[in-house]
């Protein structure tokens, strides 16, 4: 994969004289894009090993929705001065068959970040292709160690949206070096919470990120896995038990207003648990809820009418104490977005305190960078669904 995919570094274009050399990245202006071409001649092998491990590790994890929905999460490796990060809009689950790095030069994205100039959207030509870097580049880059996974685990973000998720989490942490980030938005102002975080405790290896997800740090792509898996493990909930859907009810109001059942009963507990009615009609929890779905969840009874199904500004329906209805057309990237937000809400108890994110924030989320963003992972997703036998032993995602 690594031959394939990582090619070496040339100058897009040469002084007079000037002899064919790779280029070393720092030396870069800004108006420079990266272009790769040959067959991997720069690469050591030990670096395309480790590349291969990134990508292995980042398949494995893409592939479990109860890490990473459609094209959440990000990973990313440090190796030579280069930062090899996942690319905007890519799914870390097609990592073992398609190009989803773009490597920049960690120096100058550093130095970026040091200006107060957004890193994230740096650009380089892989196999032809022009990839631009995730929005977390920022987070990546100012975290020390070499390995960074980011993963928007369901289990995590139980514990992120909750005002005493931190008091909880130190007991089942314990013994580890983690840190709690209060909300921020992706980008510049998540980073600089994080680099102060590191600056005073440059051994973390957890961040908890309030109403967002979980970062684990590490050396190699293999144990900074290993440790997401402990963590996981220790901050496990088990999810509440709600009663089948109301199929032939369901099956009777989808005909009549012209949406579809989807087959999967955890998505349906969202219209029949009245503990995820109640948290979700108090607000947005976190931003892939907003960006994905809608902030504000649409309920109705199963007595709506066309006309008024038709006003519904949303790609799905609590019908209270039924279950829950898609629109006819397929989006996978919603479809799993919403198995997730259902996950979230089944492991919340009735009395937990709930710290919504604030309606600033939301707005701030649904900007027109965030469409061109939702364009990209639906267009990268589109009929490369990429789920089977979890890792996390929970049931896979169906959308059908």
């Amino acid at each position: 994969m690594a031959e394939k995919l990582f090619k070496a570094l040339h100058l897009p274009r040469k002084a007079p004289g000037e002899t064919n050399r790779q280029r070393d990245l720092n030396n870069l202006p800004e108006s420079d894009e990266m272009v790769f071409r040959g067959k991997g001649d720069f690469l050591s092998i030990g670096t395309a090993s480790e590349i291969d491990s990134l990508l292995a590790v980042s398949g494995r994890i893409g592939a479990d929705p109860m890490l990473v929905q459609a094209a959440t999460g990000n990973t990313s490796i440090k190796l030579d001065d280069v930062l090899w990060i996942k690319a905007s809009g890519k799914w870390l689950a097609h990592a073992n068959r398609e190009e989803i790095l773009v490597p920049v030069s960690l120096t100058e994205t550093i130095r970026r970040v040091e200006t107060n100039t957004d890193p994230a959207g740096q650009t380089a030509i892989v196999a032809g292709k022009t990839l631009g870097t995730s929005v977390e580049t920022a987070m990546h880059a100012v975290i020390p160690h070499r390995v960074v996974l980011h993963v928007h685990s369901v289990n995590a973000i139980a514990w992120a949206v909750r005002s005493d998720g931190e008091a909880h989490l130190r007991e089942r942490l314990q013994g580890l070096v983690w840190k709690w980030i209060p909300y921020l938005p992706s980008g510049l102002p998540l980073a600089s919470a994080i680099r102060t975080a590191v600056k005073a405790q440059p051994e973390i290896q957890v961040f908890i990120l309030a109403n967002h997800g979980i970062v684990i740090c590490g050396d190699t792509p293999l144990g900074t896995e290993a440790l997401l898996r402990e963590v996981e493990t220790r901050i496990a909930i088990a999810p509440r038990t709600v009663p089948e859907p109301a199929w032939d009810d369901l099956n009777a109001i989808a005909e009549r207003i012209g949406w579809r059942v989807p087959a999967n009963p955890a998505v349906h507990a969202l219209g029949m648990d009245p503990i995820c009615r109640k948290m979700l009609a108090g607000g947005t929890l976190y931003p892939c809820q907003a960006i994905f779905l809608a902030p504000r969840v649409p309920m109705v009874s199963q007595f709506v009418s066309p006309s008024d199904a038709a006003e519904i500004d949303s790609a799905y329906v609590l019908v209270e104490n039924r279950g829950t209805l898609l629109r006819q057309r397929q989006n996978p990237v919603e479809g799993l977005t919403l198995a997730g937000l259902a996950q979230v809400v089944l492991r919340l108890p009735e009395d937990a305190p709930i710290a919504y994110l604030a309606q600033k924030d939301v707005n701030d989320l649904l900007c027109a960078d965030v469409y061109h963003y939702r364009e990209r992972v639906e267009d990268n997703g589109a009929d490369r669904l990429p789920f089977h036998n979890q890792p996390s032993g929970e049931p896979t995602v169906e959308l059908r």
